[in-house]
């Protein structure tokens, strides 16, 4: 199993627990696919397909993560706070805001996955990957109001799972 696919494949098997307990059903995984990713059902037979994708609050912090970019480490915040010194730098540069910068990047992310057809019974699962573990619910109304979703393949809602993987948000 490749990173990619053990990242989604964590998210899948923390959305469904959390999706089953909010909705009172009890989907299982049956396959781990492409587009949409996962395929899920129920022993009634009803189906829940979801797509996965991770929204960061700034380029490249998912990189960080995974230790492939060092914009984040102790030497890139010492260059960063002398530039801000020398007033080469804003200083709010690499802060981030709930209602700014990381709402833009989560529908950034959103976006492009309105555009794609993945069938029915399908929702976006978009997984946080900030430790800052924003509260989503603040700004669901706001993340909603800059959607486009006069064509939404997402008829099973769109969904933003937490950084520790613990609550999920539906955001439609």
């Amino acid at each position: 199993m490749n990173e990619k696919e053990a990242i989604e494949k964590a998210t899948a098997d923390a959305f469904i627990e959390l999706y089953n307990s909010e909705m009172g059903t009890s989907f299982s995984i049956v396959e781990y696919s492409d587009a949409p990713d996962i395929r899920c059902k129920e022993p009634t037979g009803d189906i829940l397909n979801f797509e996965i994708t991770l929204t960061e609050d700034r380029q490249r912090d998912i990189q960080a993560a995974l230790g492939r970019s060092d914009h984040k480490s102790i030497e890139a915040l010492k260059v960063h706070l002398t530039d801000v010194r020398a007033g080469k730098a804003n200083p709010l540069e690499r802060a981030s805001c709930l209602q700014g910068n990381v709402s833009d990047m989560v529908v950034g992310r959103i976006l492009p996955k309105l555009q794609k057809d993945y069938g029915s019974n399908v929702a976006l699962v978009v997984r946080d990957s900030s430790a800052v573990c924003w509260d989503w619910d603040l700004v669901v109304d706001q993340i909603k109001g800059m959607l486009d979703l006069q064509r939404n393949p997402f008829d099973k809602g769109i969904w933003i799972i937490s950084f520790r993987k613990d609550k999920i948000f539906r955001v439609v």
